[in-house]
């Protein structure tokens, strides 16, 4: 046996030994272990969702016009498109379906499953008309009655039967038994009594003429708080998924946050319902906005990281769809104004040809700022690890199996491993790298 070998065995056990050693180090705090484990499944083509704002424009609309971005995306959330119950019904008895229409038909001709959301009166069906709201006034209470709910729901639930095949019941309320004060920015306000009783009416049109659309909890973010108080208060007999908008600082953040709706879901008796991130992404500051003081100032290469980061992480985690927000958004988007690809694109492509068909089984932090999440995919072994600052990683490697290569998320070229990488490790950063594992 050459000492090149000898001296390449010896750092391997080394390096094994020190993996364990942090492992244990961080075993007492790892949120990724805790939002993973025990979640193996398999990752299939409606993960992969998105917005999109500008699919189609409307006649006042100069900005420029969405193509479909791919046809791996297998689902699509109507938000922020035009379409909530104010813009379908602006008056009473007066129903304007054309641009939902042309959404519904682009969906269809992609294969993409449609996530409509419900929601978001017109002024004249509003319970506080005149109340400020994100889009003018009224949208942010209950309608004046649950005859003029039950007729918005029938008529979308007919005109769409067998082609929606989901409604989210609202987008991120908020209830006054939690909240002392609405804010200007709540898509609701109102009793959690109240929102039960649309899920209860909405699920009973939906039985009446689409009985297979599935009722989606409303969309819920921030604090688990108003998860629970939904589900305790009966919310939990009439849908058949749990939405929440997973917005996070960081991957602890999402981890965390993550483990804790799982933590609701069981306490709660649904914790086999599926699980449906139905909104998130990664905001970047833009330059000379005067508003842009919440935002992160991260580069388009660093947010892009972060989306995989998150949506690996959701993977593995048991969530059966990732609603990114949104495609052609300017602070979270994919593309520029002109039309160009900002990072974010070429990644969430990436993500898709990563994850697509695979099967994850976890991941857990692997030192103090790595991590690591494991998975197969066509019979072959793989894992994907990022750091939250560049560092070396020893890897550890599956019984009988060798890295073979190293696929990055920002590059066209997959790389082949060598003694001298197994020997000194692997050198990662905020962007995953995907390391591939064959026989011996």
């Amino acid at each position: 046996m050459t000492s090149q070998r000898i001296g390449w065995q010896l750092a391997l056990a080394l390096g094994v030994l020190l993996l364990a050693a942090a492992r244990l180090a961080v075993a007492a705090d790892d949120p990724y272990t805790d939002a993973t484990e025990n979640r193996t499944s398999k990752i299939e083509r409606p993960y992969f969702g998105i917005h999109l704002h500008r699919l189609v424009l409307n006649a006042e609309e100069k900005r420029r016009q969405t193509e479909w971005p791919n046809e791996a995306i297998g689902a699509l959330r109507l938000w922020d498109s035009y379409t909530r119950w104010a813009d379908v019904s602006p008056a009473p008895g007066l129903w304007k379906f054309e641009r939902m229409d042309a959404y519904v038909a682009q969906a269809q001709k992609h294969r993409a499953e449609i996530l409509y959301v419900l929601g978001s009166p017109p002024k004249w069906a509003s319970a506080r008309p005149d109340e400020q709201c994100p889009y003018g006034v009224g949208c942010a209470a209950g309608p004046t009655s649950l005859a003029l709910w039950e007729d918005y729901v029938r008529h979308v639930s007919q005109r769409y039967r067998g082609k929606i095949a989901a409604y989210e019941l609202w987008n991120e309320p908020f209830f006054s038994e939690l909240k002392p004060k609405k804010g200007p920015s709540d898509f609701f306000y109102g009793s959690v009594a109240e929102m039960v009783e649309l899920a209860r009416v909405a699920r009973k049109v939906l039985d009446q003429v689409d009985p297979k659309a599935l009722l989606v909890s409303p969309g819920f973010t921030g604090d688990v708080k108003q998860l629970e108080l939904f589900l305790s208060n009966g919310g939990k007999h009439y849908v058949q998924a749990i939405a929440f908008h997973f917005y996070a600082a960081n991957a602890q953040d999402f981890a965390r946050r993550l483990a804790q709706v799982r933590v609701v879901m069981k306490r709660q008796g649904v914790q086999d319902l599926p699980l449906w991130n139905t909104e998130a992404g990664v905001e970047v500051a833009l330059d000379g906005a005067q508003d842009d003081s919440s935002a992160e100032r991260l580069t388009r290469s660093a947010a892009a990281s972060r989306i995989a980061q998150f949506m690996t992480i959701g993977a593995a985690g048991g969530m059966s769809r990732y609603y990114y927000y949104a495609w052609d958004n300017d602070r979270s988007g994919m593309l520029t104004a002109q039309g160009s690809r900002h990072p974010a694109a070429d990644v969430f492509e990436k993500m898709q040809s990563w994850l697509t068909g695979a099967t994850l089984h976890g991941c857990t932090a692997v030192a103090a700022d790595s991590v690591r999440c494991d998975g197969e995919s066509n019979g072959q072994r793989f894992a994907i690890v990022w750091a939250h600052r560049p560092t070396r990683l020893v890897l550890r490697v599956p019984s009988g199996l060798k890295p073979v290569s190293v696929d990055r998320l920002l590059g066209a070229t997959r790389d082949t491993i060598n003694t001298e990488t197994l020997i000194d490790g692997f050198a990662i950063g905020p962007e995953p790298i995907k390391i591939l594992f064959g026989p011996k």
